[in-house]
């Protein structure tokens, strides 16, 4: 209940677990376990929250699909205040109505999360499922006879 906080510093705890990012929008995270801190500053009809994420996302390997652990660390800061209207157009403001008793974190703790994955994610060198990864080598031959490109498996030995 943010209209319920007094002014000044007030910290929460939340567990961001398998079953939250499965209650999400992403079905890509496989497992989690993401703890996150959120610390409110109530000051002059201003609330200043700063998000502080640390865990581990289970998602698959973009190139063999094995999963894989990707640890979070991150932070994200926003300025709340209450106005007439829903108003989230300035960075690192965000206006709620007056009707509004409380804020759901929910969506900012999940993208907070989420943006920490990169856009390719795969096994470090070495690690990928070498049966897959002899799979995906002997379909990427372009013509018969043509050795497959190495580029795309670099971390796997050719035969």
């Amino acid at each position: 209940m943010l209209a319920s906080l007094p002014a000044g510093v007030s910290e929460h705890e939340y567990l961001l677990d398998t079953d939250f990012f499965h209650n999400m929008e992403n079905s890509d995270v496989l497992e989690a376990d993401v703890r996150a801190h959120v610390r409110v500053d109530h000051k002059n009809d201003t609330y200043y929250l700063h998000c502080h994420l640390e865990g581990m996302l289970q998602i698959a390997c973009d190139r063999c699909l094995d999963p894989m652990d990707h640890p979070v660390d991150a932070d994200y800061d926003m300025a709340v205040k209450y106005g007439p209207d829903y108003d989230d157009s300035a960075d690192g403001l965000l206006v709620i109505p007056e009707t509004d008793a409380s804020l759901n974190l929910a969506y900012m703790l999940y993208d907070t999360a989420i943006l920490t994955i990169p856009m390719r994610h795969v096994h470090p060198q070495g690690a990928c499922n070498q049966a897959m990864a002899g799979l995906l080598r002997s379909h990427n031959a372009e013509e018969e006879g043509e050795e497959p490109d190495t580029d795309e498996f670099p971390d796997e030995e050719m035969d």
